[in-house]
């Protein structure tokens, strides 16, 4: 994320997605247990005349060209290619593929990338004009057929990434002229445009859409700045400058190549030898995804310390309404008021994640704020179960109906995120067992129904995410809604709307149904840390995707 922080309590793992999707369901792993390791995510909010953007450092003096930058990850995530899987480290397959659009942090609106223009009709027919400039590392160019082939890899088994969603229910994709491509929905997709500009949505070469999943995964052949020169499995991943780049979105404010000769990721997996590196300056100048522990020490240590708030759904619980239990709104309501999301924070990643608002971040053009429904109160949750029938507590703390069942439910992780969902929600009587599946085993079994809570988180910053991830009629149902409600229709209605407005009042009405009905939980909104040596200049943050074009180092 796609695969920033699942839920793992954390995202990575997470990376969602949901088919998993920017499942970010992984994204446990790249923060480090559930995110416990605040993720990484580089926005140094002082705009420069050269970045145009966030900047690293302090934004001053005049870019330098050359020289390597050596970046320290946890693990390699499973591959380069973020189309394949959202484990994959979305930082490094930004670098390498360019988007059709690009998505304005600023203004969160979308601009041209290698579509110069489009039309879109009814949000279900979208017609691209395309760059006629554009080459891929292997010397071809961008053109409307390379475009189709890759929509169609998309739709293929193997694909384990939130980029399988974005080309579902695609009836025709057409090429009526060399840069020209024409996709036509079965039916309306508001959310199409802004999915295409996610790094999982880069447009590959020809060669790299046909090659098979397994071999997309171990070699990536992009548009973007740089290129892929070498990937050794949970060893290193090198890039190297494109001397002929010079399609980069108007945002950053310069064309030409990027200033950097050469990057380089180093797999180091213990936090303390990662951060003992970048302190020392030498092997490493910048490290993704802090643990919130350590961001004091790294501050004394001088290094530059950048946030970046996710732009969609954060850390959150889906909540199985099949379950035996958890059929009564009034059982997930005591759940949704019975957690302290402000101790959370605190806990879990030292204050550095925000308390949930509602099912959407603040971040998210269509942010809907729902938090009176989710203040923590631990009297009225333990009303809400009184009146639900479990009056009697047993001797060991957890509540008892009146047919002697205990109040327990399942959860599909064991972190120390979910330890403390565990611990708070036995003070109101209900018992959580921690019970994770097998990491091959998890994305089926989350979709299964036989958890009673489970996590999700995504990155794409449009509400159709909500869509993809609750939906009954389309989409995921990880709350396994029954048939005819409300918020499925709301879900659905969404995505056929274009208007701003309107779409945002059916949003609003879905958010405040979700976590109203206790349908998901949120509990954090996950906010991505970096730090680097004060010599890094330019490093940019555009939602969770990161952009080393416009980065230098001064020497």
């Amino acid at each position: 994320m796609a695969a920033r922080r699942h839920f793992h309590l954390s995202r990575s793992s997470l990376a969602g997605f949901c088919v998993w999707k920017e499942s970010e369901l992984s994204v446990g792993r790249k923060r480090g247990g559930w995110r416990v390791a605040v993720a990484v995510a580089l926005v140094s909010l002082v705009a420069t005349a050269c970045s145009g953007g966030s900047s690293g450092g302090d934004g001053s003096g005049e870019p330098q060209a050359g020289g390597t930058l050596n970046i320290g990850l946890s693990s390699d995530n499973n591959g380069v290619d973020a189309a394949v899987v959202n484990q994959t480290w979305r930082t490094v397959a930004r670098a390498l593929s360019d988007s059709l659009v690009f998505y304005n942090p600023d203004t969160k609106g979308l601009e041209p990338w290698l579509a110069t223009k489009w039309e879109v009709t009814d949000a279900r027919v979208y017609r691209f004009q395309l760059r006629q400039d554009v080459t891929f590392h292997d010397g071809t160019k961008l053109t409307g057929e390379v475009v189709k082939q890759n929509f169609e890899s998309l739709n293929r088994p193997g694909i384990h990434s939130s980029a399988k969603t974005i080309v579902e229910g695609i009836r025709t994709i057409t090429v009526p002229s060399e840069y020209e491509v024409v996709v036509e929905f079965e039916k309306p997709n508001a959310a199409f445009l802004t999915s295409l500009s996610r790094a999982h949505a880069g447009i590959v070469s020809a060669k790299t859409a046909a090659l098979p999943v397994a071999d997309r995964q171990k070699s990536v052949d992009g548009s973007g700045p740089f290129y892929l020169d070498k990937f050794v499995p949970n060893q290193q991943i090198v890039l190297k400058k494109r001397p002929e780049y010079n399609w980069a979105p108007a945002y950053f404010n310069r064309t030409g190549a990027a200033h950097l000769d050469e990057v380089v990721y180093k797999v180091i997996p213990e936090d303390s030898v990662r951060n003992g590196a970048v302190i020392g300056g030498d092997e490493l100048q910048f490290i993704y995804w802090v643990n919130g522990k350590y961001v004091d020490q790294l501050k004394a240590a001088g290094l530059t310390i950048s946030k970046t708030l996710n732009p969609a759904t954060g850390t959150e619980l889906p909540v199985n309404t099949s379950s035996k239990f958890l059929k009564d709104v009034r059982v997930r309501q005591a759940l949704q008021v019975g957690l302290n999301r402000d101790e959370f924070v605190k806990i879990v990643s030292n204050g550095y994640d925000q308390v949930a608002k509602g099912p959407l971040s603040e971040a998210n053009p269509y942010f809907s704020d729902v938090s009176r429904f989710l203040k923590y109160d631990q009297a009225k949750a333990i009303g809400l179960l009184e009146e639900a029938g479990w009056k009697t507590v047993g001797a060991d703390g957890i509540r008892v109906n009146a047919a002697g069942e205990r109040l327990s439910l399942r959860a599909p992780q064991d972190t120390a995120a979910w330890q403390v969902l565990q611990s708070q929600w036995r003070k109101i009587g209900v018992d959580l067992v921690l019970d994770p599946p097998l990491a091959a085993e998890a994305n089926k079994k989350l979709l299964s129904g036989e958890y009673d809570i489970a996590y999700w988180y995504h990155s794409t910053p449009d509400p159709d995410v909500l869509r993809a991830n609750y939906g009954k009629t389309t989409g995921s149902n990880r709350s396994f809604l029954p048939d005819g409600t409300e918020v499925d229709k709301l879900l659905q209605e969404q995505n056929t709307v274009l208007d701003k407005a309107a779409r945002q009042k059916i949003v609003d009405r879905a958010a405040e149904l979700l976590v109203s009905e206790a349908y998901v939980i949120p509990v954090v909104n996950d906010v991505d840390v970096w730090a680097y040596q004060p010599s890094v200049h330019g490093l940019q943050a555009v939602g969770l995707d990161q952009y080393l074009y416009n980065t230098w180092l001064e020497r």
